[in-house]
């Protein structure tokens, strides 16, 4: 069983329980270990010019755009409520500072999914205030992407060290699998995932590695066509981080990874494959999270550079607005009512924005400094680790004096 987290700020330590009677399917049932939150802020001025490993303040970076560049950030925002949760996360192979996999929250379960990447291999599972509710160690390994089918009863996940999706029930737990793979054994290393027009659709693509693409899950057959992509201008070189939108269906964002400035595709999803419908590069660096508008007309696309989160049209992938924020942009989601939540892996400034749809002032910032009682540097938003739900915030941070350890922050909007 796990001890339940209080409702101030505070800190969870997680660390695996004797096994019981509500376990199944090989998992784990987490306990939690509670402390007072009494966190000093990031980066105090005093300090800023010691402290090792940080990367100077950068000078605000070009872009070719002709949207005009964004106004100040003003310094004054609405005080979020003081109902922060902490929870660490030890994930085995976890490298600090360099990969992650994935999060995803599961409101109709109250459930948050969590992978951690290449080398590692696991799921974790809490609650949606924090509380760890099992690990499912071993099972999918690289485990990168996710997602939920479209009646939400399985879990499909990305294992990137493999060629292969792990599926997981979310009733019994459980596991099933999908190959994803080529005929000639040549790794694939499957990245991500999403449902569109009645297909899973996988971006795949190994490190180091010139080739890399989109494929295609006939859910009807099982069968894999590793070449889901019917038609595109440019060759796809990196794995992609894919999005969709129930507003329509048919349409699949892809933004690179591993390429600067960054491919952007928008694509036609088809009974049979992926057709172009715009095409586009980042001004800055590669695609750390994408987020669509709830009507499907505009995307998000954080990717380091520029500084600010750059809005596009989906029809065209033509910016038409931007969200001022400050170095990194690393990461968004948007809730169902327009809602933005912006990240950026900033060393000395806020970690989250969030901001009125098409607003340039956010109505709340957070900030991510060291744990309650540790006397480390301070956490960093990973990249692409945001997620919303309600009116919570859910972010994974790390450190580099913490290896193999994330930690999951709760913030509750204001």
């Amino acid at each position: 069983m796990f001890a339940l987290l209080a409702t101030a700020a505070g800190t969870a330590v997680a660390g695996t329980a004797t096994p019981g009677d509500d376990q199944a399917a090989g998992g784990t049932v987490a306990q939690a270990q509670f402390v007072v939150d009494n966190s000093r802020p990031k980066v105090d001025q005093a300090s800023r010019s010691q402290r090792p490993g940080k990367p100077p303040r950068p000078t605000p970076s070009p872009t070719s755009s002709p949207t005009a560049g964004p106004t100040p950030t003003p310094t004054t925002t609405t005080s979020p409520p003081s109902t922060d949760v902490n929870v660490q996360i030890p994930i085995p192979g976890y490298t600090t500072g360099f990969r992650f996999g994935d999060i995803l929250v599961d409101e109709a379960r109250g459930r948050v999914y969590i992978t951690g990447g290449k080398g590692t291999d696991g799921l974790i599972v809490t609650d949606l205030n924090g509380s760890l509710l099992r690990t499912l160690p071993g099972i999918a390994p690289g485990a990168a992407g996710m997602a939920l089918s479209p009646d939400g009863s399985k879990l499909y996940i990305a294992a990137g060290d493999q060629d292969w999706l792990r599926i997981v029930d979310l009733d019994t737990w459980e596991l099933d699998g999908q190959f994803t793979g080529t005929t000639d054994g040549t790794m694939t290393c499957p990245k991500d995932l999403a449902f569109a027009a009645g297909q899973l659709w996988v971006s795949w693509g190994c490190e180091n590695e010139p080739t890399a693409g989109i494929g295609r899950v006939d859910l009807a057959t099982r069968t894999f066509d590793v070449y889901g992509v019917e038609a595109i201008d440019q060759r796809i070189s990196s794995a992609m981080l894919l999005a969709t939108s129930p507003a329509q269906p048919d349409m699949v964002i892809a933004g690179a990874t591993g390429t600067s400035p960054a491919l952007l595709v928008r694509f036609e999803a088809t009974a049979t494959g992926l057709v172009q419908r715009a095409i586009s590069r980042t001004d800055g660096g590669s695609v750390q999270q994408l987020a669509i508008t709830p009507d499907g007309t505009e995307v998000i696309v954080p990717s380091g550079a520029p500084y600010y989160h750059p809005v596009l049209r989906t029809s065209d992938l033509v910016e038409v607005h931007r969200y001022p924020t400050v170095p990194y942009p690393n990461a968004v989601v948007i809730r169902p009512d327009g809602l933005v939540v912006a990240g950026t892996n900033s060393s000395y400034d806020e970690d989250v924005w969030v901001f009125a749809p098409g607003g340039t002032t956010p109505v709340a910032t957070y900030e991510f400094g060291h744990l309650p009682n540790q006397e480390t540097w301070a956490h960093n938003l990973v990249n692409g680790a945001l997620a919303v739900a309600g009116n919570k915030i859910y972010a994974v941070t790390d450190q580099l004096a913490e290896p193999e350890m994330v930690t999951l922050r709760i913030r509750t909007l204001p």
